[in-house]
């Protein structure tokens, strides 16, 4: 198991009808990454919430921890948003990469 900070950026983008409940879908995710094992530090940067853009910056102590973030408390989030037809994309990102700084603005 690897041991250093793991850093990437989810970006989401959604309907923009659904914004009221993707912010709070969203907002109650990060609550659950930070209580995560193994998530050192997890905030949602709210890019566009009007139109649905939202950006989640997470660091796992390893990749263990991130995989399981990602199918313990996404994959839920990601499978509410997609029985809402809410969903229209996630792109997950380095968070030092262009995609991850296009994201956040």
């Amino acid at each position: 198991m690897n041991t250093y900070a793991l850093e990437k950026v989810v970006l989401i983008h959604t309907r923009e009808c659904f914004s009221w409940t993707c912010a709070r879908l969203m907002q109650e995710s990060v609550a659950q990454l930070e209580n995560a094992i193994g998530c050192m530090r997890c905030q949602l940067e709210t890019v566009e919430p009007r139109v649905g853009h939202w950006a989640i910056h997470c660091a796992w102590n390893s990749i263990d921890a991130m995989r399981a973030s990602l199918e313990h408390v996404f994959q839920p989030a990601f499978d509410a948003l997609i029985a809402q037809d809410a969903l229209l994309s996630i792109q997950v990102c380095e968070a030092n990469s262009a995609g991850a700084a296009h994201g956040v603005r």
